[in-house]
C-alpha cells in the first residue's frame, strides 16, 4: 500500500511559502494540490507527491532554515483529533506517548519512537525524509506543541539533526533555547524528565479520551485491514456496556470468532491482550482525572467490581487506583 499523508498540514507549508512572498497556489499546482484539496476533511497525500512539494519549495527557497517557520503557523486543527488530545494530555510525556501511538493519522512514511535515557526524555524522528528541511519543519513543529502545552519558556535538554550545519545555524539555537546538534546519529528532542512528567493546567482526561476513540475509528477506516485499530475501537465502544468478549467484538465486525482470532493473530496479539492494553491506557488517563470516581471509573472499563478493576490496575501499574489517584491530586 503507498504511504499517505494527512494533507491539512501542508496548510502550515503553504503559509510558509507565502511567508517569503511567493505565491503557494502555483508551487502548489505543481503537484496537482489546490488549497481547497487542502480543507476536506480527512484528505491525504501520497508520499510521492508530498516529497515533490518540498522539491519544489527548496528549489524556489533557498532558505535552509525554512523549515523552523513551521513554529509560527502550526495549529491543533491540522493534525485532526489527535491535535486536540495533543492538547488535552495531562503531561509532554503523556502528549508525545501518543504522538508515538497514533502517528499514523499524520503520516505513514515517519516512525517515531519515545524513550527514557541518561540525558532526558527522547523524541525520535526517522523514515523517508529525503528532503532534510522536512526534518526542521517537524521537529519545530514538535516543539511548538510541546510549548502551547507547557509554556513558551520550555528548553529542550538538546535537539539533534542528521544533516550538517547550515550557514544560519544562529537561527536554530534562537528557537529551540537549547543545544543543537548537526551531523547527529538521530534526529530527535530531548526534554528534561521533569519537565516531561510536569501535570500540565489544560490537561482534561475525557477530552483526551474522546478524541482518541475519532483518532482510532480514523486509522480503522484508512484500511479495512488494520484489525487491531479496529478490534480497539469496537472494544472500547463496548465497554461500558460489561462484559466484553471476542465473540461480541467479531460479531461486531461482522467476523466469526475464529476468524478475529486468526487475524490478530497474524499480527502478533490476541484479544485478550488488547482488551488488557486498551483498558489500562483508558484507567491511566481516567485516574488523572479527580472528578471521574474510582467506581465510575471499575464502570467505564467494564469491570463489574470494583475490587476487580483494582487488582488489574495494581498488575498494569504497580499501584492502587487509590494511591495513584492521590499522587495525580498532588502533581
Amino acid at each position: 500500500m503507498t504511504p499517505t499523508n494527512l494533507l491539512a498540514p501542508q496548510d502550515i507549508l503553504w503559509k510558509i511559502i507565502e511567508s517569503y512572498g511567493h505565491d503557494p497556489g502555483e508551487v502548489f499546482s505543481r503537484v496537482g494540490l489546490t488549497r481547497e484539496m487542502l480543507f476536506k476533511q480527512g484528505a491525504r497525500i501520497a508520499h510521492q507527491t508530498l516529497r515533490h512539494l518540498w522539491d519544489e519549495t527548496t528549489t524556489l527557497i533557498k532558505d535552509p532554515c525554512l523549515g523552523l517557520r513551521a513554529a509560527r503557523f502550526w495549529h491543533p486543527s491540522y493534525f485532526n483529533a489527535l491535535g486536540y488530545a495533543w492538547l488535552a494530555s495531562s503531561t509532554l510525556r503523556e502528549a508525545l506517548s501518543r504522538f508515538e501511538r497514533y502517528i499514523k493519522v499524520l503520516t505513514q512514511d515517519i516512525n517515531v519512537g519515545l524513550d527514557d535515557t541518561p540525558d532526558g526524555l527522547t523524541f525520535t524522528m526517522s523514515g523517508a525524509l529525503e528532503n532534510p528541511v522536512r526534518m526542521d519543519f517537524c521537529l519545530a513543529t514538535m516543539m511548538a506543541m510541546c510549548r502551547l502545552n507547557f509554556g513558551p519558556n520550555l528548553a529542550p535538554v538538546g535537539v539533534h539533526f542528521i544533516h550538517p550545519e547550515p550557514a544560519c545555524s544562529e537561527k536554530y539555537f534562537a528557537f529551540f533555547k537549547g543545544p543543537v546538534y548537526f551531523d547527529a546519529a538521530n534526529d530527535c528532542l530531548i526534554l528534561k524528565t521533569k519537565d516531561a512528567d510536569q501535570r500540565l493546567p489544560g490537561g482534561n482526561p475525557h477530552l483526551a479520551q474522546i478524541n482518541d476513540r475519532i483518532i482510532i475509528r480514523y486509522l480503522a477506516s484508512l484500511s479495512n485491514d488494520d484489525i487491531v485499530h479496529r478490534t480497539q475501537t469496537a472494544i472500547i465502544d463496548l465497554l461500558p456496556s460489561g462484559n466484553v468478549s471476542d465473540e461480541k467484538v467479531a460479531r461486531k465486525l461482522y467476523l466469526s470468532e475464529r476468524s478475529l482470532q486468526r487475524k490478530l493473530q497474524q499480527t502478533g496479539t490476541s484479544f485478550r491482550r488488547l482488551l488488557d492494553t486498551t483498558r489500562a491506557e483508558l484507567a491511566k488517563q481516567y485516574i488523572q482525572d479527580p472528578g471521574v470516581d474510582l467506581t465510575e471509573i471499575a464502570f467505564l472499563l467494564g469491570f463489574s467490581e470494583h475490587s476487580s478493576f483494582s487488582r488489574a490496575y495494581k498488575r498494569w501499574t504497580g499501584q492502587t487506583p487509590s494511591a495513584s489517584r492521590r499522587a495525580a491530586v498532588h502533581i
